[in-house]
């Protein structure tokens, strides 16, 4: 999918002489007011609540993102955030990209253009991963505009032209009027008025053809910056109102401040400073309630100097106070340097690009060609030169490289065992937590038991002892299972483990542990029920995979309500062998199925008896057939049960060689 964006920014120069819009180009809300955005912002909630995908929440993020740009920037900025979380998560190239590109331009919107930069590039890097040419142009487009701000036109210009090439190569008719407007404004700044004019007359051709009203008053903006350019102040001031009347109707706040601001810049050359200083106080509160930070800055120092003028000194030194805080929070010699290291290493990548292109295309080899033609033998000595000097500079350019990619690569290796470490010990303070919780409950009960048996047995009523003996078992029972799984967990987690992969008899294995546990299944008037089909035969480790069959039939007996069945069944497909264990006991809650497999205290529930889990043996179970080459499913509904799902390799004559 295509985002058209089209809130802009404005780049001015000197104080404040023009007003420009360069547009951006992502969907948007269209000419809606606010209470119409406002129960669009309702309906798009409501539509991501009742979101199934995760690429349909990362769309809905994303749409909401746009709809609060110009009304609400923080909130623009929190749905674009999560959305390029949540496609992180999810490994969506596309999405991510969609939400790295509009997080840089709301930065760039709030000045923080070293950071829009970054964002913005890597956007481009991956829509140039999966070639998505719309949004290639779309993400040159707004870098463009970043390097037109910061006043370096000849790059700004080129990268427009690419943008616009690409545009009409995929006959978007939207993206090719925006490029047009953004490339007129270049030449505009330039002072070539004629290839302005000509480059907005082509953009505003296209936009009434396609009836793009948002687009046209965007465009009275520029108009009317080229009359204010040729002196002509009613001429601009009646296009400004025309674009002011559209922004208002559709609750445009962000570029409304920017147009008011306009208007009170030509009305000060009317020396018309009353109504001059209104237009920019109101542009000012504008951009205030929004907090687009530029308009702020702009409107401030205007109305700053217009109160110094009029000897109104306590007023000018509160929106001077106000510029100097804005000034200092997005405009640092730092800030700048940083601004162009970005656009340099941006340049250089584009330039590297771009000579791979003519080399794929034979261009270069032709260039070559038609150039060496014309080298006269009377050069030959300064060509030669040039050669020295060039190779010392790529030798030299080489070994920097070189010795910053081992240095990243190292910083890189640093970085993850940082995060491994730090993983690690994560994993094991919840390990030692849910290990010391369960040793003390079977110990503590231990204890209790034994105790009563040491009393004289005169005070205790008939019959009791046995049923302290039997307690005194299913403790220890629970003890046993309990340091069986965390060693096993234990020697797995530690690598220690030395597997012997073999040729397994699954059905054999069921029986044994179905054996193993019918006393419980019986004492719990649990019925264990096996539906053997043909002999399978799977290639694992022995060890391994009892430990699993021992762990699920447990799980289901203990989950199972009594006079219920837990069904074991095992089949082959394709060339995995399926082993699935059914109970009909409580299920599992939602919120607890994506953390079964891992080592979290809030995952452990009560069996259906009350029974105590141990707290690792799903762990325990994912870990063991992940080094047996398989995998565990679960599918759970709350109240009606549990089924959970193995898959190892089917067994072959010649076995696969497994590492």
């Amino acid at each position: 999918m295509v985002y058209i964006y089209i809130p802009t920014g404005i780049f001015t120069h000197g104080n404040m002489k023009r007003f420009f819009v360069l547009f951006s180009i992502l969907f948007a809300a269209g000419t809606i007011a606010s209470a119409q955005k406002a129960e669009r912002v309702e309906k798009l909630k409501a539509q991501l609540q009742d979101a199934t995908t995760d690429s349909a929440r990362i769309h809905l993020m994303i749409t909401l993102a746009m709809t609060y740009e110009g009304l609400q920037m923080d909130s623009a900025m929190a749905y674009a955030k999560k959305a390029l979380s949540l496609s992180e998560q999810i490994n969506d190239s596309k999405g991510r990209a969609d939400a790295l590109l509009h997080i840089g331009r709301l930065m760039r919107d709030q000045s923080e253009t070293v950071e829009a930069l970054r964002h913005m590039t890597a956007a481009l890097q991956i829509y140039r991963q999966i070639k998505d040419s719309v949004q290639i142009a779309n993400s040159l487009n707004d870098i463009s505009i970043i390097y037109a701000n910061s006043g370096d036109y000849k790059n700004s210009l080129h990268y427009f032209k690419q943008a616009l090439d690409i545009f009409r190569q995929s006959k978007d008719e939207k993206g090719e009027s925006y490029a047009l407007n953004n490339i007129g404004i270049i030449y505009q700044e330039m002072n070539d008025h004629a290839m302005a004019k000509d480059y907005f007359l082509q953009s505003q051709r296209i936009k009434i053809k396609r009836k793009d009203v948002y687009g046209i008053a965007r465009g009275y903006t520029n108009l009317g910056s080229i009359e204010e350019d040729e002196k002509q102040w009613e001429k601009a001031l009646n296009y400004y109102r025309k674009a002011d009347s559209t922004f208002n109707i559709s609750d445009d706040k962000q570029m409304r401040g920017k147009n008011l601001l306009a208007m009170a810049h030509i009305k000060l050359i009317q020396n018309k400073n009353t109504e001059a200083r209104n237009l920019a106080l109101k542009g000012f509160d504008i951009a205030k309630e929004i907090n687009e930070l530029s308009t702020l800055l702009q409107c401030s120092k205007f109305i700053a100097e217009l109160d110094e003028k009029a000897k109104n000194f306590q007023s000018s030194l509160h929106y001077q106070k106000i510029y100097n805080q804005i000034a200092d929070s997005i405009s640092n010699k730092d800030h700048k340097a940083m601004l162009e290291e970005m656009k340099g290493k941006f340049n250089v990548e584009e330039k590297e690009r771009e000579i791979a292109l003519l080399k794929k295309d034979k261009q270069l080899n032709e260039v070559i060609a038609k150039n060496s033609r014309l080298i006269a033998s009377a050069l030959l000595i300064g060509v030669l030169f040039l050669i020295v000097i060039s190779a010392l500079i790529y030798y030299a350019y080489r070994t920097t490289k070189t010795a910053r990619d081992h240095l990243a690569v190292k910083n890189a290796e640093i970085e993850q065992q940082r995060n491994d470490l730090d993983k690690l010990n994560k994993e094991k303070d919840r390990f030692f937590s849910i290990l010391s919780h369960d040793l003390r409950s079977p110990l503590t009960s231990l204890k209790g038991l034994t105790y009563l048996l040491t009393q004289p047995a005169e005070s205790m009523p008939a019959g009791e002892s046995n049923e302290i003996k039997k307690k005194m078992d299913e403790s220890m029972d629970n003890l046993t299972n309990l340091i069986t799984n965390i060693l096993d967990w234990s020697m797995t987690t530690s690598k220690k483990k030395k597997w012997t992969f073999d040729k397994l008899d699954i059905h054999a294995l069921v029986e044994k542990n179905i054996s193993l546990y019918q006393g419980n299944a019986e004492s719990k008037r649990v019925k264990l029920i096996h539906t053997p089909g043909h002999p399978v035969f799977g290639y694992a480790d022995y060890q391994a995979i009892d430990t699993v069959i021992r762990n699920l039939i447990s799980n289901g007996i203990k989950f199972s309500h009594p006079d219920s069945e837990v069904i074991v069944k095992t089949s082959t497909e394709g060339n995995n062998v399926i082993i699935s264990v059914k109970d009909h006991g409580i299920g599992i809650p939602t919120e607890l199925m994506e953390k079964l497999f891992t080592l979290n205290k809030s995952v452990r529930q009560a069996g259906t008896n009350n029974e105590k889990g141990t707290g690792i043996g799903l762990l325990l179970c994912k870990e063991l057939l992940a080094e047996n080459n398989g995998t565990i499913a679960v599918n759970s509904k709350q109240g009606e049960g549990s089924e959970f799902s193995v898959s190892l390799p089917l067994f072959h004559e010649t076995p696969p060689v497994t590492a």
